[in-house]
């Protein structure tokens, strides 16, 4: 759990940009009062081995993981790509690969964490900055991991 007031090895600084372009440190977050849906660090390492994990069913079983992943179903019809806790991008036009993911962001911390299960590949981005398009640099990570013939980027 994220304790602002201990000391943790290598924890990093938090920062935000001004609009003036000025970094500076950011607004001070007590995160306790947001667990067990938040206010947890990790590291990238970490996390790409929780993407291991899911991948390889080692954390849950496939079927829940699949369950997971399935995109609501609105009464009216129309699409809603979120699933539980899950977003799935589904940008073929692009020539994206589909992925499913989370991104965050709070006080000084800008995150995202995609997966494209039919690739078994994944990537992991945290970063020290909020309001920074984490999302939009895993994606584009993503998207050269994965590319073939198939995949112009």
């Amino acid at each position: 759990m994220d304790d602002r007031f201990a000391i943790i090895p290598y924890r990093t600084r938090f920062y935000e940009k001004m609009s003036s372009g000025t970094v500076r440190n950011a607004d001070f977050l007590d995160s306790s009062y947001k667990i067990p849906g938040g206010g947890w660090l990790s590291s990238a390492e970490d996390m790409a081995r929780f993407e291991v994990a899911i991948l390889n069913d080692k954390l849950i079983r496939r079927s829940s993981r699949d369950l997971m992943w399935t995109p609501l179903k609105p009464s009216d019809g129309s699409k809603d790509p979120y699933a539980l806790g899950w977003g799935w991008d589904k940008n073929e036009e692009n020539h994206q690969v589909a992925g499913v993911g989370h991104t965050g962001g709070q006080q000084g911390t800008s995150t995202a964490f995609v997966i494209a299960p039919e690739r078994r590949a994944g990537v992991v981005v945290l970063t020290n900055m909020e309001d920074q398009p984490a999302s939009d640099l895993a994606r584009e990570i993503l998207n050269i991991l994965v590319a073939g013939p198939e995949n112009k980027l």
